[in-house]
């Protein structure tokens, strides 16, 4: 049977599969954050070093490499480059469970972050090379959800696996003893290979949305200039999707917060973070592809504007629960943050496709992941473990966790009231260019035809 990869099945085939590598990469990036008390107690790391492995040991790299890697895919083969990140990953991944000391995780860490760092830009611009303006926002929606079922899986599945090999003991392999955490890391990194061998199935579209010829820069346009060069539009949006992606570096230290302030073991937080992800996630991602249709009814302003309602949930709520007096509590108001965060998680990538050519949607992808990261994973956790230690009681985690967020949150959503209006007339402009490209195409097409005829 010939498969039709212009059909509108296989065009949902593509994004599907591409949100379960993106689930993956979560999970592979996320499962650590379970298992960060027994190695602080193996390896005697404090808080710090602990922040450092979830955020920096992961982020350098990614955020170092990203926009090499995504100008590279707008110019070879973005099927083969995830391959190829994919299997650099979960290498990484499994390698992480030799780590004996400090030094080793955090290099393994750095090799993960690499491996990741193609995953957006080569997944993102594929769909949207697969999918019309229209339909656009819907496809990266869907697929947007990936980071909260990805980290989902981490923590339900995970909980269930740490538990089970805590359960087991060490267990004796190639001739050497492996501790329980570590035995968690070679068995996620395993899947690797039969994700490599479903992306092979993809065909590479064709590029769509191009401008080259239509803009001063010529037929090679630089990304960063191009950004540059409209500032105040890409910066509302930059600073809004950034927000929100330092909201996940409460979900790193979900563990220990759970386990010093309320007692909690692994398997129950686990537990409940992971339904959180597969509920909150899912209704969070329904509610951005209803706001993206509703409030964007020109499709222009949809991923924009379920950015800041996503915004304006989980800010408070991420402030909230850390500090709340009960577990039961926390829950609640976290149950919510995460209904905010996947929907403004899904609205970033999509409203950034609507102001961005077609030749360059890895590299725009790349650098909007390079940015987001800085304050993230990079900042994030190193410092919230500093100032724990600082204070000399782990149980301080609560507060520092919500004083991180007010921080963050509040002027953010004032940068995205005030300076709406920017990223609402560079959306305006792409949408007229491509409008004009689409009518030069269609007329010397037109023109080929009578020649033809002739």
């Amino acid at each position: 049977m010939k498969i039709d990869r212009n059909s509108g099945w296989y065009r949902w085939y593509v994004v599907v599969l591409l949100l379960l590598v993106f689930i993956l990469s979560y999970f592979d990036r996320f499962i650590l954050s379970l298992v960060v008390e027994p190695i602080k107690e193996m390896m005697g790391l404090s808080d710090f070093q602990i922040g450092l492995l979830l955020g920096p040991a992961f982020s350098i790299f990614h955020v170092a490499v990203a926009i090499p890697l995504g100008l590279l895919a707008d110019r070879w083969s973005r099927k083969w480059l995830l391959i190829l990140g994919l299997l650099i990953w979960c290498t990484m991944t499994t390698m992480s469970g030799f780590a004996m000391s400090f030094l080793p995780l955090l290099i393994f860490r750095l090799g993960l972050g690499l491996g990741e760092a193609v995953v957006s830009p080569c997944s993102v611009s594929i769909i949207s090379d697969y999918f019309k303006r229209g339909e656009r926002a819907r496809a990266i929606s869907l697929y947007m959800a990936g980071p909260y079922l990805g980290a989902g899986m981490a923590f339900l599945a995970g909980g269930v696996l740490v538990s089970a090999l805590h359960d087991v003991g060490d267990v004796e392999l190639f001739g050497h003893m492996f501790a329980p955490w570590q035995m968690t890391f070679l068995v996620v990194g395993a899947p690797g290979i039969l994700f490599a061998l479903l992306l092979m199935t993809i065909k590479e579209p064709p590029k769509t949305d191009t401008i080259s010829a239509s803009v001063e820069s010529g037929p090679k346009i630089s990304a960063v200039r191009y950004m540059l060069d409209r500032w105040k539009g890409f910066g509302v949006l930059f600073t809004g999707a950034t927000c929100n992606f330092a909201m996940a570096t409460l979900t790193f230290w979900n563990v220990p917060l759970f386990s010093r302030v309320w007692g909690w073991d692994v398997m129950t937080i686990g537990a409940v973070t992971g339904l959180f992800y597969f509920t909150a996630g899912p209704i969070g991602t329904a509610l951005a592809l209803w706001s993206s249709k509703r409030l964007g009814r020109d499709g222009d302003m949809g991923g924009m504007y379920t950015l800041i309602l996503g915004l304006c949930i989980t800010v408070p709520m991420s402030a909230i629960y850390p500090i709340m007096p009960t577990a039961q509590l926390a829950v609640v108001a976290m149950f919510i943050a995460f209904i905010g965060k996947s929907a403004a998680t899904a609205g970033g990538p999509a409203a950034l496709q609507m102001i961005t050519p077609g030749e360059m949607r890895s590299r725009s992808v790349a650098i909007f992941n390079t940015v987001i990261t800085l304050i993230g994973p990079l900042l994030g956790p190193p410092l919230i473990g500093a100032a724990t230690d600082w204070s000399g009681d782990p149980r301080s985690i609560g507060v520092v966790l919500s004083g991180f967020v007010l921080f963050v949150g509040i002027p953010t959503i004032l940068v995205m009231i005030f300076g709406l209006k920017h990223y609402r007339e560079l959306a305006s402009d792409m949408k007229v260019l491509t409008a004009e490209m689409d009518e030069r195409d269609a007329n010397a097409a037109a023109r080929g035809t009578k020649e033809a005829i002739a």
